[in-house]
């Protein structure tokens, strides 16, 4: 009897001295390993990862806690995302949704008040899902805002009236939405700003020389063109052939680096891209040198940069969310709450991200929004300045 109660004794003993067991959390996220984001997607994925397993690390070992990253590979489809959704709800049983696109909100956004699951996404917003008390936010805000900040920027170097030409596509919602935010700064700031005729183009033109030609003879300070990296290189051709130089802004998703493999760079000087988490080649950036420990696979650049910095705002959010409810009782409403409740610093987001506060009037950052820009200068891509652009203020369009 005395030996078995020195082995309960010592099994006690031995269970108070062993390391409370880690809680842990799910966060679901939307990958296209198969579909239009393929070849960017194993960086944009090692973004998330790299910045994960340095929180389990660093911040998660501390606070009792494990983020379980679930990847799904939705192919940037609808169906895909509709059809995989329930089963991740069911089995998973996530915190948060980390998405990456237009299918993840026309699909998700509707149905994530009753999931009480909230969703964060890196793609910059559109205006078309611009609504109150939603359960879908971005890091960054609307691709019109992001291209306002450079406008601003632009304007301000010129002193007068910028001109503003652009190239969109009719058919598609969310590029003509782009074009209606920038009308709307127009019409916000009509003495700093200008916007003439849009030239619609298929998203894979043959060529845009007839298109160009019109804009050209319009005589614009800058060519928006935020649709497809097909766009960027048929506009960069016909300048070429028409002989004229004026630079042109793209977004991420046909970004600097991307329309550069097809495109020579000498024929890109002076073109821009607009967003608004820090550029990839910022001289200090803290989160590049987590991912650049951490990482297992691919290679920093602009895709990369940006699922770092969704990642590291969703992991600032548990960290909220755990100091208010306990480590232990974490749901997706505790996430939605904390994202709210809360102003998340740029030294808390590691650089990446200027800071940013949120609230139920926008599914984006409020308050003063900041952006920044990449440009290619002298034969480089290279950051826009060392600082963030402040952008100007606009309605809902």
């Amino acid at each position: 009897m005395k030996i078995r109660k020195g082995l309960i004794a010592a099994a006690v003993l031995l269970a108070a001295s062993l390391p409370a067991r880690a809680t842990e959390y799910v966060m679901s996220v939307s990958a296209d390993f198969s579909g239009p984001f393929a070849n960017v997607m194993p960086n944009a994925m090692s973004g998330v990862r790299a910045v994960t397993d340095w929180w389990n690390e660093e911040v998660g070992k501390r606070l009792g806690v494990t983020v379980k990253l679930s990847i799904h590979d939705m192919r940037y489809d609808a169906a895909v995302i509709a059809r995989t959704w329930p089963s991740i709800l069911r089995s998973e049983r996530p915190i948060m949704h980390l998405g990456f696109g237009s299918p993840d909100l026309t699909t998700l956004m509707r149905r994530l008040p009753n999931d009480k699951v909230p969703m964060l996404i890196g793609t910059a917003m559109v205006g078309l899902v611009w609504s109150e008390n939603g359960w879908h936010y971005a890091i960054r805000p609307t691709y019109s805002h992001e291209f306002a900040g450079l406008l601003s920027h632009l304007q301000q170097q010129k002193g007068g009236v910028l001109r503003i030409a652009s190239v969109s596509t009719q058919n598609q919602a969310g590029f003509v939405d782009q074009i209606n935010g920038l009308r709307a700064l127009a019409r916000t700031y009509p003495e700093r700003f200008v916007m003439l005729d849009t030239q619609w183009a298929d998203t894979a033109p043959v060529s845009l020389s007839s298109s160009v030609r019109t804009i050209v003879g319009q005589n614009p300070d800058v060519i928006i063109v935020g649709g497809t990296t097909a766009q960027v290189q048929a506009t960069a051709a016909a300048l070429k052939e028409l002989g004229s130089r004026i630079p042109v802004v793209t977004s991420t998703h046909n970004g600097l680096n991307e329309v550069a493999k097809g495109t020579s760079l000498a024929d890109m000087e002076g073109f821009y891209s607009a967003f608004s988490f820090a550029p990839p080649g910022q001289e200090s950036l803290p989160l590049r040198d987590i991912y650049q420990r951490h990482r297992k696979e691919g290679e920093w650049g602009l895709i990369t940069a940006q699922s770092a910095a969704q990642a590291i705002l969703a992991l600032r959010v548990l960290e909220k969310a755990i100091a208010k409810v306990g480590r232990d009782n974490v749901t997706g409403e505790a996430m939605r709450q904390a994202l709210l409740d809360n102003v998340y610093t740029e030294q808390e987001l590691m650089g990446a991200l200027p800071t940013l506060d949120f609230d139920t009037t926008a599914p984006f950052p409020i308050g003063q929004i900041r952006a920044t820009a990449e440009i290619v200068r002298g034969g480089r891509i290279v950051p826009l300045g060392t600082g963030w652009i402040d952008v100007p203020a606009l309605a809902k369009w």
